[in-house]
């Protein structure tokens, strides 16, 4: 195996072609031709991430999130990129591909609200099925149950609620990451309940008024299930590579 045979096993569970005009994805660091024995799965290629890659002897990071995104007009030792380059550990970034497509981020966070005949809340064209954020009916219950329902799920302890908590919900959006792009959808769809990793104060406000209650899981917390999925692919894909999730990769934010 080679690090070119995890290109295409990410190309066939999250195709680069959906990804949004805007991102950054594919293999952003190293050499297709590389050999591969072992990868490492994280949400975001910090410097701790890099160094357990670099201690567990990983050829490859599979990092959610893009490594390099803004044009780089330097690559200088002390970034991650580089220093991962020089070690020769490939990166590989599937983002916004991987939340577009059925069984991505989008589809595991609706799984946490058990969401039935679910749809995409901005569909992509020409790809049924698929698309960013997802909408869909949950098993009627209090609103406030759902988001413990949730929090249980996401294996997190505390999230961020604005709008009433106090009546029942049957319908329900989510979108893994910032939710403030498919607001509008969210709204529009007819949901009682839009979950999301965060959201703008102003875009709180509005959802608000609109009526439909907004649960905010901190932004990584939302995504992070999808990486136990994406373990499980990668492992069917990858004959005789080690996948494993980072142990290093956690959100950033704390509550305290």
């Amino acid at each position: 195996m080679n690090v070119g045979d995890l290109v295409r096993a990410m190309e066939s569970i999250a195709p680069t072609r959906f990804a949004a005009a805007w991102d950054n994805v594919g293999l952003l660091v190293g050499d297709a031709s590389a050999a591969l024995s072992r990868v490492l799965l994280a949400i975001d290629c910090t410097p701790a991430v890099a160094a357990e890659a670099c201690r567990s002897r990983c050829e490859a990071i599979v990092s959610y999130h893009p490594v390099l995104f803004d044009g780089q007009k330097t690559f200088l030792s002390g970034s991650v990129a580089y220093d991962l380059a020089r070690a020769g550990v490939a990166v590989y970034s599937p983002h916004t591909a991987l939340d577009v497509v059925q069984g991505g981020t989008n589809d595991v966070l609706a799984d946490a609200l058990e969401m039935t005949d679910r749809a995409p809340l901005r569909p992509t064209p020409a790809a049924p099925g698929q698309g960013f954020g997802r909408v869909g009916a949950v098993r009627e219950a209090p609103l406030r149950a759902c988001v413990e329902s949730v929090k249980g799920s996401l294996g997190i302890s505390r999230v961020l609620v604005a709008g009433a908590l106090d009546r029942p919900v049957s319908r329900a959006a989510a979108c893994a990451g910032s939710g403030g792009e498919l607001l509008g959808e969210a709204i529009g769809s007819g949901a009682q309940l839009y979950v999301t990793g965060e959201l703008r104060h102003h875009d709180a406000l509005r959802a608000i008024a609109s009526g439909i209650t907004v649960v905010c899981t901190l932004h990584s917390a939302s995504e992070r299930r999808v990486l136990g999925r994406l373990e499980r692919l990668l492992v069917e894909r990858l004959s005789g590579v080690t996948v494993a999730c980072s142990a290093a990769d956690r959100e950033p934010f704390s509550v305290v």
